[in-house]
């Protein structure tokens, strides 16, 4: 996909979000994790981009947003608009890629985190080892520097 379709995709109806409420210890589960990958695979099997969102409720402060997103690069798909041209070659094809998004108040200094997890190809092959480590790490993290400021 080139840099100008993913943005043409990007503003049109074909983004498919899915969002849903968890607490942390119901983020952390297997099937809870599955389940936001095989919605994935499924929609990237119908040639949509798309999101999987989940809304965490943890023990101390707001809520967190933890995602999985498609894009070019790791960069949110909130911030794909303003990615920088000199980065991307706007008609040369890209591999599309799923990255792991965990965004709140306190997870870190920039309120955010993104890291690879595969290639949108192969997703549907993705166990839930990877995903899971990464989300423990930064629920833990979170609560970490939440609970380092509450002391603060």
């Amino acid at each position: 996909m080139t840099y100008e379709q993913y943005l043409g995709e990007l503003t049109s109806e074909r983004v498919q979000v899915t969002s849903g409420q968890v607490d942390a210890a119901t983020l952390q589960q297997v099937a809870t994790l599955k389940a936001g990958l095989t919605s994935m695979a499924e929609q990237i099997a119908t040639g949509h981009l798309c999101q999987y969102n989940w809304e965490v409720k943890v023990p101390i402060g707001d809520s967190v947003s933890v995602r999985l997103e498609m894009n070019l690069i790791n960069v949110p798909m909130a911030e794909a608009e303003r990615l920088d041209p000199k980065m991307l070659e706007r008609e040369q094809p890209y591999p599309v890629k799923v990255y792991m998004v965990a965004e709140g108040e306190d997870l870190n200094k920039s309120n955010l985190r993104i890291d690879y997890l595969a290639d949108a190809d192969d997703v549907s092959e993705q166990d839930t080892g990877k995903l899971s480590e990464w989300v423990t790490q930064q629920l833990s993290a979170l609560i970490e520097n939440r609970s380092q400021e509450q002391k603060g």
